[in-house]
């Protein structure tokens, strides 16, 4: 996420009291160097395009569209690329006084330090609000980017270190080739993205790639490919006008009650009063 390189650039897109929206944008990839930085405050930034290894105090993994990454104020990070197309982030970098206000809210003193995990692995609620985030970015409506500032900060501050695959390595090969598996997802969601298929490009049995593709990636492939399909489809509700049942074909899914389902299941709403709520 941004090591200081002329193929990266980061912008500020909106700044209140106590938070600001900046726009993360690198263009390295394999071959650059890994630069150790640092995080200017206590940051949630949700990744918007692109996949790359990111490793802090909060531990070490790899981050994909769709997943949050966290950092403590002052915390060191290196980040590196096994695969070239850069990526996008949009971060949160949050006041202390602000978390201290969400903390208070949640309940949550005996959490200890302010945030305890460094990567929030894609899912559908951490997609939803990525694809929220991406269209507020640099908006001028601050009531919604209020809103998907305490999402994501309420997000950072409840996860915690436990992981389904915890203390299991994967070979840097078997890493790369989920990555790569994960930007073909990334790219042609519309299209079936079957296990499979997946597994077989991957030159891995299904098991085997299920295996390594969650313990890299951090949720199932079908799960990824479900996430990635939601993103889209909420990014063109806001963003478009296109009907709801074009928008459902075109972000992969083959049946529109299927897609609404799914969707009424990750946004705890419909595809339409979603549309209706963003547009308001």
């Amino acid at each position: 996420m941004l090591p200081a390189s002329d193929a990266s650039c980061s912008r500020v897109l909106a700044a209140c009291d106590d938070y600001r929206v900046v726009d993360l944008i690198c263009g390295l990839g394999p071959h650059d160097p890994i630069n150790e930085n640092e995080f200017p405050t206590y940051r949630v930034a949700a990744v918007v395009r692109g996949c790359f290894g990111i490793r802090s105090g909060l531990g070490e993994g790899v981050a994909a569209a769709g997943s949050l990454v966290v950092g403590n104020a002052c915390g060191g990070y290196a980040c590196w690329h096994c695969t070239p197309g850069g990526d996008r982030c949009v971060g949160f970098d949050f006041d202390a006084g602000f978390l201290e206000g969400v903390r208070e809210d949640l309940g949550a003193g005996g959490l200890g330090e302010r945030f305890r995990r460094g990567i929030l692995p894609p899912s559908l609620r951490s997609a939803a609000m990525a694809s929220v985030v991406e269209v507020l970015a640099g908006s001028a409506d601050s009531e919604a980017l209020r809103e998907a500032a305490l999402e994501m900060a309420v997000a950072a501050l409840t996860a915690t270190h436990a992981t389904a695959d915890a203390g299991r390595r994967t070979s840097p090969k078997d890493e790369r080739k989920a990555l790569l598996a994960a930007r073909y997802i990334e790219a042609n969601f519309d299209q079936p993205c079957t296990l499979a298929m997946l597994a077989t490009d991957a030159g891995m049995s299904a098991y085997h790639f299920l295996r390594v593709f969650r313990r890299v990636i951090g949720q199932t492939p079908h799960r990824y490919v479900l996430a990635t399909r939601l993103r889209n489809a909420a990014q063109q509700l806001i963003a478009t006008r296109e009907r709801i049942i074009d928008i459902a074909t075109s972000s992969g899914f083959g049946d529109v009650s299927n897609f609404n389902a799914a969707f009424a299941r990750a946004f705890a709403t419909s595809p339409s009063a979603f549309r209706a709520a963003r547009r308001a």
